[in-house]
């Protein structure tokens, strides 16, 4: 009998035993994947971080290596700023970076931003800065109405488009988001050039998916970017405005920052068509009426052309421009998003989209009293 007991005894100390040695194992295993990345939920409103800790966690395996590949998936958009250019200006990059620094974080970390500035003559000062890698493309909004605006006067310009032809709407044309003519009844009549007219002065989201189809699709929106900004572009418009179902299937309409700038760049030394033609297209620009972001703190006396973008969905303000002043002629753009690709988009706040509207306001006069010092 006391030989059975004594045999018990020693399998309930093995088994303690081995119980503690699998619990400190447990424990070390949860401890290392929580060194590699932060629960997703500890995440909003802060900065995306290493943190090293020794706590445990009740959530499952599963549960934490999805949350750590959301993580991951931000982890380059952070307050750390990137030089995409070897000669950057130094003061620009230090007007760009100083304003972002007051946008408000998103729920995934800090919000993903990208700007770029170009002189033309006098100093020919120029940045590009960002806080994510890769940083090719950000969600445009409606900045990609810009290429839609140089397809159509190229095929005015070639013949393949009358302006004057009439266009009646349908109500299949119908969409929501801005401009004025979801508010005109069906069988209304407009000429191609108020279409265009509406898509740029109004950013009207019908007149530029009716003009996208009016001017051969996607793809020929597309080969005109390629004429413009070459073979290797990032820019492209994969879907009309408004189509979430597009968006569900991960097709999205991108800009990138040094290509837009650029582009209105060439647009004001007449290189993209003709200089009648792409000065009839920047008179557009200067009747916008979304004025709130780049030419909204603009010292007296500037002019600006301006094409803006922006979205509730994915907390996207986006602003390019060509300004003029005090004899000095140059391009920017700034992208914000608060959600990028791969995050669950999330509507921003109020309060975000208004840190995001101030400082794209603010790097506008920055930049612009940089330059005119230089």
């Amino acid at each position: 009998m006391k030989k059975n007991l004594s045999i018990v005894g020693v399998g309930i100390v093995i088994i303690l035993g081995l119980f503690f040695v699998f619990k400190n194992q447990a424990s070390n295993v949860k401890s290392s994947e929580h060194v590699s990345s932060e629960s997703h939920e500890s995440q909003k409103h802060q900065p995306v971080k290493k943190v090293v800790t020794t706590k445990k966690h009740t959530s499952s395996k599963l549960s934490e290596s999805s949350q750590s590949e959301k993580v991951n998936r931000h982890k380059q958009a952070s307050k750390q700023v990137i030089a995409l250019e070897k000669n950057n200006n130094e003061a620009l990059s230090q007007a760009i970076t100083t304003q972002m620094a007051t946008v408000l974080p998103s729920t995934h970390g800090p919000a993903r931003w990208t700007a770029y500035v170009e002189e033309v003559g006098g100093q020919g000062l120029k940045t590009s800065v960002t806080n994510w890698e890769p940083a090719k493309s950000q969600f445009s909004a409606s900045t990609i109405k810009l290429f839609i605006l140089i397809r159509y006067y190229q095929l005015c310009q070639s013949g393949q488009l009358n302006p004057d032809d009439t266009y009646v709407l349908q109500k299949k044309d119908m969409v929501q988001g801005s401009g004025t003519m979801l508010n005109d009844p069906v069988g209304t009549k407009y000429t191609l050039q108020e279409l265009c007219n509406l898509m740029i002065e109004q950013s009207d989201n019908i007149a530029t998916n009716v003009l996208i189809d009016e001017v051969g699709g996607f793809s020929a929106v597309n080969r005109t970017i390629t004429s413009v900004v070459g073979p290797k572009h990032q820019s492209s418009l994969e879907r009309k405005m408004m189509d979430t179902s597009n968006i569900e299937n991960g097709r999205a309409n991108r800009i990138n920052a040094k290509e837009a700038a650029q582009t209105l760049l060439q647009l004001y030394q007449g290189k993209v068509i003709d200089p009648t033609t792409d000065a009839q297209m920047l008179s557009l620009m200067l009747k916008t009426k979304n004025r709130t972001k780049l030419p909204s703190q603009l010292p007296a006396g500037a002019i600006c052309y301006n094409k803006s973008g922006e979205s509730n969905y994915r907390g996207i303000e986006n602003d390019m421009a060509l300004i003029k002043y005090n004899g000095h002629v140059f391009a920017m753009c700034v992208l914000i998003e608060m959600d990028g690709e791969g995050e669950t988009p999330i509507d921003a706040t109020i309060e975000q989209t208004q840190s995001e509207v101030n400082a794209i306001g603010n790097i506008g006069q920055a930049v612009t009293n940089v330059i005119a010092a230089s």
